[in-house]
This record gives structure tokens, C-alpha cells and sequence, in this order.
């Protein structure tokens, strides 16, 4: 069981972290392409303006989502461990 929780959480940052790196560097790079001379400090100034906001809804969001994956056992790591068979 802890074992699960402790998977959940993992998943939780990791979903947290690839929210946050995807919208980034989508934003990012769409800053980036308007203005090709100072690309990467536009790309990190607008990225930065955007995920600020959103960063609690994807963390809310990776923690629901984590938390079913651990619920239902979809998520590697997290499925139920069966009880041993005996055998006759």
C-alpha cells in the first residue's frame, strides 16, 4: 500500500513537470519564432508569463489524474499485488 502512495506521488510530479515543460516550451518557442534575435530570452520571458497562472490547475490536475491511475492500477507501478496461490 505504501508502496502505491508513494508511486502516486511520483507520478504526480512527473505529470506536474510535463505539464509545465510542454506548455512552456510550446509558448516559448511560438515567442521565440516572432522575434528570432533574441529568441530564447522572449521565449523564456512569455513561457514564464503563461505558466505562472496555471501551474496550481496543473498541479491539481496531475494529482487527480495520478490519483485514479493509482486507484485503477494503470499506472506502471501502481497495480495491485494479487495474494499468493496456493498450490495443492
Amino acid at each position: 500500500m505504501i508502496r502505491r502512495i508513494l508511486f502516486g506521488l511520483l507520478w504526480c510530479f512527473v505529470f506536474y513537470f510535463l505539464a509545465c515543460a510542454v506548455t512552456g516550451g510550446i509558448v516559448g518557442g511560438m515567442a521565440g519564432s516572432r522575434d528570432p534575435e533574441n529568441a530564447a530570452v522572449a521565449g523564456a520571458q512569455e513561457a514564464a508569463r503563461v505558466v505562472t497562472p496555471l501551474r496550481g490547475y496543473f498541479l491539481i490536475g496531475s494529482g487527480i489524474f495520478s490519483a485514479v491511475g493509482v486507484w485503477v492500477g494503470f499506472l506502471p507501478g501502481t497495480r495491485p499485488k494479487r495474494p499468493a496461490q496456493l498450490s495443492a
